[in-house]
């Protein structure tokens, strides 16, 4: 979905049809905007698709890392992204964890993670125990990069996928907040 909104992928013709009717959308306006011909997000105001009205939902804060204005995770929402019961079903994982979704800025992890993209984020990890992706709050501002740990020296790189972007090494990761 988040390269549908950005441009980076169009919805396939197939598949066209079956998102109008989970969605509830016009499908004239909702291809209007697949092909370029409208920059409206088609939406039914206040309304989920008809397969989720009965279903619970979870309510994720969607934030924007290049408007964080000194905040970092205590920014003020851009949205909220419904989750039913059926999606955190499919991905266990996503049960009972503080999460968020985060808009990416910049070009720092392309090409894993690219600007404007969309990435689910676990808050409740503060304190990271291995290897991975982590959301870093670092003077307010959120970056996205990839941690590399050595425990044998308790140290630590925050590593961009560009490689344009020198990495950034830590003498005492155990001091590390995510």
């Amino acid at each position: 979905i988040s390269e549908l909104l950005c441009g980076k992928r169009n919805l396939p013709v197939d598949k066209v049809f079956l998102a109008a009717t989970f969605f509830d959308l016009n499908l004239e306006e909702l291809t209007k905007y697949n092909s370029g011909f409208s920059n409206k997000i088609p939406c039914k105001a206040n309304k989920l698709p008809a397969i989720v009205e009965n279903s619970k939902i979870t309510f994720v804060d969607v934030l924007d890392s290049s408007s964080a204005n000194g905040r970092g995770l205590k920014a003020s929402p851009v949205a909220k992204q419904p989750f039913t019961d059926d999606i955190i079903k499919l991905i266990p994982v996503l049960k009972g964890k503080k999460l968020k979704l985060v808009i990416a800025s910049g070009d720092a992890m392309s090409p894993t993670i690219n600007d404007r993209d969309i990435v689910l984020v676990d808050t409740s990890i503060t304190k990271p125990n291995n290897d991975g992706l982590f959301l870093f709050d670092l003077h307010g501002e959120l970056f996205i990069k990839r941690l590399v740990l050595n425990e044998f020296e308790n140290t630590a790189r925050i590593v961009s996928d560009n490689s344009l972007y020198p990495p950034i090494d830590i003498r005492d990761f155990s001091k590390l907040v995510c």
